[in-house]
């Protein structure tokens, strides 16, 4: 069965995103220190749902470290991190079906992108509603998906199916020659039309569709290559590289819970796919170098495991189901573990 995704208020196809653009005013954002409420104080009602995306003049916001929340009527709706492009909002419930026998991921969560990095010390109260009323209008929206809903348009069955090889960006599967910032033009490979590898995929959504600048190296650009958007790509590193957590078994990844707990939908999920921990001699990476795979965040599946989107070898693009490996990275019994074991690191856009 093709993955897909069903918008629970119509049951319409979610079909495009957008990156909404926000002007910084040199204002100083109000914060008053208070802790960041957990996502389950988060609104998850359907009824409730649709009426946060109404325009609003009530929004609160706090800021505790380097996250600015948003709440209305005391529950908390948008989250904001500091140097990030991302912004993870409540919005209308939705359903991603990968198809049997893959456990459905429904999620209240949307992400969409500011224009730039998110300052708080820059961004004005009368800038942060304008932008949190736009964007919530758009989840409510037909026809104007988010980053999440982008990323499901090119799996398997869908008009942008996308394969996999090896080295393929997104300006290949597009068919258009790049002209990076730091670089000379780099022609598409038509012999890779159509197809994307995984840091080609990630290039793709962010920035193709959320127009996060891209480059081949700079730091604070999305780079070309997995290790790269793990080092030097935009906003915050969650999960700092590390070949397992402490005390765990010598080059087993799987995350702690206080690392998943830093982990929310949209971030990036980095891997050392290379890596056999098992073997009587490992010949596993010990720095950032050896990471060799990225894939999406998208939300908690029905039985509760951590799903992500990747485009991969085995499944042949983009995929959140089981083929070459279950698409999850938490540990569960039972559970074949090679993408957890493989976990390395974690990154906000």
């Amino acid at each position: 069965m093709a993955n897909r995704v069903t918008d629970l208020r119509s049951g319409a196809a979610i079909l495009l995103s957008f990156a909404f653009p926000v002007l910084l005013s040199g204002c100083i954002l109000d914060a008053n220190g208070e802790p960041e409420p957990p996502e389950d104080e988060a609104i998850d009602s359907i009824s409730q749902a649709i009426s946060a995306c109404a325009p609003s003049s009530t929004f609160k916001f706090s800021t505790s470290g380097d996250v600015t929340t948003a709440r209305l009527g005391g529950a908390v709706i948008a989250w904001f991190t500091e140097g990030a492009y991302t912004v993870r909002m409540v919005g209308p419930p939705r359903t991603f079906d990968a198809g049997a026998p893959v456990p459905l991921i429904t999620t209240t969560m949307w992400v969409r992108t500011l224009d730039r990095p998110f300052d708080s010390a820059a961004m004005s109260i009368e800038e942060l509603r304008a932008w949190l009323d736009a964007a919530r209008a758009a989840n409510c929206a037909t026809g104007t998906p988010d980053l999440l809903a982008i990323a499901f348009e090119y799996t398997e069955g869908t008009p942008n199916d996308a394969a996999y090889e090896y080295g393929a960006d997104f300006h290949d599967y597009l068919g258009v020659d790049w002209d990076p910032p730091d670089a000379d033009l780099i022609p598409a490979h038509p012999e890779q039309l159509g197809k994307l590898d995984c840091s080609g995929y990630m290039r793709l959504v962010f920035g193709v569709h959320a127009k996060i600048p891209l480059s081949l190296h700079e730091a604070g650009a999305i780079p070309r290559t997995s290790r790269e958007q793990y080092r030097a790509g935009p906003g915050k590193i969650l999960v700092p590289f590390r070949t397992e957590p402490p005390g765990a078994a010598r080059f087993h990844g799987e995350p702690t819970a206080e690392e998943l707990a830093a982990i929310e939908v949209g971030d990036l999920v980095f891997f050392d796919t290379d890596c056999d921990a098992n073997a009587v001699m490992p010949s596993c990476g010990t720095d950032w170098t050896t990471i060799s795979h990225v894939g999406l965040y998208v939300g908690l599946d029905a039985v509760g495991d951590r799903r992500f989107i990747s485009s991969r070898v085995v499944a042949d693009g983009p995929t959140v189901a089981n083929t070459g490996g279950f698409s999850i990275f938490n540990e569960t019994p039972g559970v074949p573990h090679d993408y957890p074991t493989w976990f390395r690191a974690a990154r906000r856009f």
